[in-house]
């Protein structure tokens, strides 16, 4: 039996793992939570924090005939591990160069703007007089990053000069480098691409509208999908998108992006790529649900060295989907109550909760603090939305305030 390791065993990471197993490969699965959710559907657990290279490189090459590994998955933001095991047993898949330039935001940014991307100018800072001096040059609002963070940790909008040091801390405490990218703010209209480069070839998952509501701090409190653009405008992004992946070198490996429609001039601009599939429930629920699609199947089989097979990448359905969390004021959960009876509403496919009664809400600085998804799909975004909306006022969470004595 053919054996993958699939990095990250998290509530989202779980759908990876069941269609591994669907697939009929051994699964070792790695996470440095013992109690991971997705421990439950793998063979073998490993526990151990996929951010550890050597300890995973060193369990592969040891394993590699005992298990027959045959192919590795980053299901969360893990493409430098997955890198690093591809090179040492000389698998298929994301290389150690793409890998490390999608990570950090400052490479991956040299990178694009020399090879015409478009994209919004940035400059990496070390230090506040650095940050200072980048201001000058960026102006603001502009936009504060961590080098090599995702979920939006670390990131924030800079209004005023007055909170610069507060940002820079934040972006600091998420930067492996300690550093920052000071990079010019865009207003425009957000989107997520999914695509995967395939012996030198894209291939479409679908275009995301991605939504937000907590500014100035950038959590992404859902996505619609499919986004409604026209035809000319999603080539358009798709060719970026081919073109950033090109400058990344990236190749059998997914190129999932971050766009941006800016308000003022419709410009299509690249703000991130990864070299890993969208999170989110994006690839995991969304895309299937909403064309028929399945990318995490796809990618699967490409890096067992199969050739995916065509009912992976080809649209079969047509409806809209969409995933978006609640957010329950922070504080201690007392209790939880109405999941059951919002998941009987028509519409409404899975609910996933990060919390249970008796934890503690903190509050809300990046997309990780998020405690509650509910996944919605129907023939049209309006029943849709409408199914949501049902489930969001059905699902109850009794808060005791942080304050209260």
């Amino acid at each position: 039996m053919k054996s993958i390791i699939i990095l990250g065993a998290g509530v989202m990471q779980a759908r990876a793992i069941q269609t591994a197993k669907d697939l009929g490969l051994y699964v070792i699965a790695a996470d440095r939570d013992r109690k991971a959710v997705g421990f439950e559907y793998a063979d073998l657990k490993l526990v151990i924090d996929t951010k550890d290279i050597q300890s995973l490189v060193d369990f592969a090459l040891n394993n590699k005939d005992i298990y027959n590994i045959k192919g590795v998955f980053a299901a969360a933001d893990n493409a430098i591990t997955a890198a690093a095991i591809n090179e040492a047993l000389g698998l298929i898949g994301v290389s150690s160069f793409s890998a490390k330039s999608s990570n950090n935001k400052w490479l991956s940014k040299q990178l694009w703007l020399k090879n015409n991307v478009p994209t919004p100018l940035a400059v990496e800072v070390k230090t506040i007089k650095d940050a200072k001096k980048a201001i000058k040059e960026i102006g603001l609002p502009c936009m504060v990053k961590a080098i090599d963070s995702s979920a939006s940790r670390g990131t924030q909008k800079l209004e005023s000069i007055s909170n610069l040091e507060i940002a820079l801390e934040e972006a600091f405490r998420y930067s492996s480098t300690h550093s920052a990218l000071i990079e010019e703010y865009v207003e425009g209209f957000e989107y997520s691409v999914e695509t995967v480069m395939y012996n030198s070839k894209q291939y479409r998952f679908g275009i995301a509208k991605r939504e937000y509501d907590l500014l100035p701090l950038p959590i992404e409190t859902g996505h619609i999908n499919p986004a409604v653009l026209d035809s000319k405008t999603q080539e358009e992004m798709y060719n970026i998108v081919y073109n950033a992946a090109a400058a990344l070198k990236i190749d059998n490996a997914p190129a999932k992006a971050d766009m941006i429609i800016r308000k003022k001039d419709s410009k299509i601009m690249i703000l991130e790529m990864a070299a890993r599939l969208s999170g989110g429930f994006h690839s995991q629920y969304t895309t299937p649900l909403s064309s028929g699609m399945d990318p995490i199947k796809f990618v699967m089989q490409l890096t067992i060295g199969e050739k995916p097979s065509i009912d992976t990448y080809m649209p079969k359905i047509n409806k809209v989907a969409l995933c978006r969390a609640i957010f329950p004021k922070p504080g201690y959960v007392e209790k939880i109550e109405g999941i059951e009876e919002a998941l009987k509403i028509k519409g409404i496919n899975k609910i996933f909760l990060t919390i249970k009664e008796g934890d503690t809400i903190e509050d809300y600085k990046h997309c990780a603090h998020r405690v509650c998804y509910v996944i919605a799909s129907a023939d049209n975004y309006q029943e849709a939305d409408n199914a949501f909306r049902l489930a969001k006022n059905t699902i109850n969470f009794k808060i005791r305030s942080n304050n209260a004595t």
